[in-house]
């Protein structure tokens, strides 16, 4: 892989964004991996950096959402560029800070957000479990607080949607992900991640399987599978 960037003596990996949030960071982006070092139900997380308007580079992560249909991608992206333009105007501790979006190194669009090599809290408390438990559950309760009083619905809260940052703090991160997903015309149907899922956000197909009406996710289905998370935490 050629990174046209090399990485020079001030190359930062740490969570400060000195400037202010982009929403298009096209020509600032480039990969590390030739090939994801991790993936999701529905996409790929590769490791890249970031150029600073200062010339300093920062570690990022690079989300790259894959489709079912290439038909999708132009109506997918809009749709990224409306969710990002919602995240850029977020600013709280325990929320991860989404940096943008990048579609010049891949044929669809990718999001750039923080690079936590921690991972998220399951991976982070099984390394580190002697970790204050009750101050990572607080700074989840806070960010979703902040979430919610911003009218934000997260909408699939679970341990891989918690991110431990640089500074081991929680950082609450793919709000609004799954409604992106649902209007990629996936054909698992989904409003959330089953084990965390409320009881009102169960559906059942009729007997042809064709009439559906998915439930919405709420502030308080949120807060059912916030329960659930901080059940795994504390225990």
């Amino acid at each position: 892989m050629d990174l046209k960037r090399g990485m020079p003596d001030g190359f930062l990996d740490a969570p400060s964004f000195p400037e202010p949030y982009c929403r298009d960071l096209a020509g600032r982006i480039t990969l590390e991996d030739r090939f994801p070092f991790a993936s999701g139900g529905n996409s790929n997380i590769y490791r890249g950096q970031l150029l600073l308007s200062d010339g300093h580079l920062i570690r990022v992560a690079i989300k790259m959402i894959r489709f079912p249909d290439d038909n999708d991608v132009d109506q997918v992206g809009r749709r990224l560029r409306r969710e990002v333009e919602i995240w850029r105007r977020l600013k709280h501790r325990n929320v991860l800070p989404f940096f943008g979006v990048c579609d010049d190194i891949a044929p669809r669009p990718m999001l750039i957000s923080m690079f936590c090599h921690f991972g998220h809290i399951g991976t982070y408390l099984k390394t580190h479990p002697w970790a204050d438990r009750d101050e990572l559950v607080y700074g989840i309760t806070s960010g979703l607080h902040y979430l919610h009083e911003n009218d934000i619905v997260h909408g699939d809260l679970k341990q891989q949607n918690v991110l431990v940052d640089p500074s081991q703090v929680p950082c609450i991160c793919d709000f609004g992900f799954s409604k992106i997903i649902t209007c990629a015309g996936f054909t698992t149907l989904s409003v959330g991640t089953v084990p965390y899922l409320a009881p009102e956000l169960f559906f059942v197909l009729d007997a042809e399987n064709t009439n559906v009406s998915l439930p919405r996710t709420t502030k308080y289905s949120d807060v059912y599978s916030f329960a659930l998370l901080v059940l795994e935490a504390r225990f």
